[in-house]
């Protein structure tokens, strides 16, 4: 392949910010800009020479060349038509890795203009719009096919006002885009983050030639969720996550549909599955394993994820709780440590520490006058509390957990008044969405101290119930050998 025209002085030359290329804020853009980067080996745009532009240009155009890139991806799927890199049925013929180049390498070549006549470009808003095509969906996805001009906002004629620069990069997007049932790019800040979670598609193209399928997963959040807890084990620390902006852009875009979903990833919720990815991975996946219908053994855990909808992570992801998924109900366990617990309360869900402490010492008083019970009693009383559904419910167990106190010779109270208005108040104002906050910390505290005793009393019930149904079928003689 020809190299691009421009002499080693002119390669040197940059542009006012100093280099050939500068971080735009838009996922398509920028995912171009990620792509060049990990061709060219190098992290930052300022780094890259003309060189690195070249062989980057030679590697997609030999890529794109091909029926299953240009036909069935890049045509069937983001650019629908495109006569910059011949995806168009009717370019079959005349498609081949040289004209693809060329045709890049031309649009490169439009860096050097500074036609201050034009429109200033509404992506970056640093270059003058790119004049030599105009601007439909088959240059830039998800925008009109130019048959309806109000489409764009300035009613255009052209299209969009996009420069040479924006043009340029989003023709390597689809490099480090994962191919699900739609394409999926992530776009990630810092953008050393956005490297790191895109590499995996350009390394499988190295290996395959063919797109990322993203092994095999279905869901795109699960997808990302799976990354973070790699990155953070590889890693050694959940400190990368601190300042992390992850949202991710599923889209389709070809001559039937465009259809676009942005799944942000709060900041919050990235440093509570990084953090616990790093202090206690086996018991993230047991909470993550909740969030199927049905609970998945050690073997078909992987399968699940790559294929089903998991509510734990739809939950996160609408800033809805995930608490009653820290423990097991049916077993009477919890799936994770009081340190991660109070985590995610303090991160994700905003709970004061002190409110937190509080409410942990109200469940070791608790635990301190059940675990005085015989077996059968405490059984009854954490049922109390797992049955309660209204509120009337869950301050009820709390008059009567005092009452046993009493009884039993503690001197010391549950809770005082102003205590127990505190713990209904403790996750904020409304009152309905407080005391099922506190309901599942509690529940936590119980099954986390005495789990072991709340299943021997569990076995002792089956084995009650096992004889009188023996009893009862007697009568009709099969009770007795």
């Amino acid at each position: 392949m020809s190299g691009v025209n421009l002499t080693r002085e002119q390669s040197e030359k940059r542009t006012q910010s100093g280099s050939l290329f500068y971080w735009t804020g838009h996922p398509f853009v920028d995912a171009g800009l990620v792509a060049i980067l990990l061709i060219a080996g190098k992290k930052k745009p300022e780094d890259l020479t003309v060189e690195d532009v070249e062989k980057a240009i030679s590697f997609a155009a030999e890529l794109y060349a091909t029926k299953e890139w240009s036909t069935k991806y890049i045509h069937g799927m983001i650019f629908p038509n495109s006569g910059i890199l011949m995806a168009n049925p009717s370019m079959g013929k005349k498609r081949s890795p040289t004209s693809i180049a060329e045709n890049l390498q031309s649009i490169f070549e439009e860096l050097k203009s500074s036609d201050n006549d034009s429109p200033t470009c509404v992506l970056c808003g640093r270059r003058p719009a790119y004049s030599k095509k105009d601007i439909y969906l088959s240059v830039f996805p998800l925008l009109g096919t130019g048959g309806v001009p109000n489409f764009f906002h300035s009613a255009n004629l052209r299209g969009a006002d996009i420069c040479a620069h924006c043009v340029f990069l989003a023709q390597f997007m689809p490099l480090i885009s994962y191919r699900l049932s739609r394409v999926l790019v992530i776009h990630a800040y810092p953008y050393e983050l956005m490297l790191e979670l895109s590499k995996e598609a350009l390394e499988d193209i190295k290996k395959s030639k063919l797109a990322s399928q993203a092994r095999g997963f279905r869901r795109p959040e699960n997808f990302l969720f799976h990354l973070v807890g790699e990155v953070t084990r590889k890693m050694e620390s959940s400190e990368f996550w601190e300042n992390a902006s992850v949202t991710l852009y599923y889209f389709i875009c070809n001559n039937q549909n465009q259809i676009l979903d942005l799944i942000h990833i709060p900041t919050p919720v990235l440093r509570f599955v990084a953090y616990a990815n790093y202090i206690d991975p086996m018991g993230w996946k047991r909470i993550v394993a909740m969030g199927w219908r049905v609970l998945p053994d050690e073997n078909d855990f992987d399968k699940f994820e790559r294929e089903r909808r998991n509510v734990v992570y739809s939950r996160l992801l609408n800033n809805e709780s995930i608490l009653s998924y820290f423990y097991n109900s049916k077993e009477r366990k919890v799936n994770t440590n009081w340190n991660l617990l109070a985590f995610y309360c303090q991160e994700v869900l905003g709970l004061d520490e002190k409110i937190l402490e509080f409410v942990k010492d109200v469940g070791d008083r608790i635990v301190e006058t059940i675990g005085m019970l015989p077996d059968h009693k405490l059984d009854d009383e954490v049922r109390s509390l797992e049955r309660a559904e209204k509120l009337y419910q869950f301050e009820a167990f709390f008059i009567r957990i005092e009452k046993l106190r009493q009884n039993l010779g503690i001197d010391k109270p549950l809770m005082t008044f102003d205590e127990f208005a505190r713990i209904l108040m403790a996750y904020g104002e409304d009152v309905s969405i407080s005391w099922k906050t506190v309901k599942n910390l509690l529940l936590f505290r119980i099954y986390e101290k005495l789990h072991d005793r709340l299943m021997k009393s569990a076995e002792l019930d089956k084995i009650e119930e096992f004889g009188a149904d023996e009893s009862e079928y007697s009568i009709y003689g099969g009770g007795n050998e």
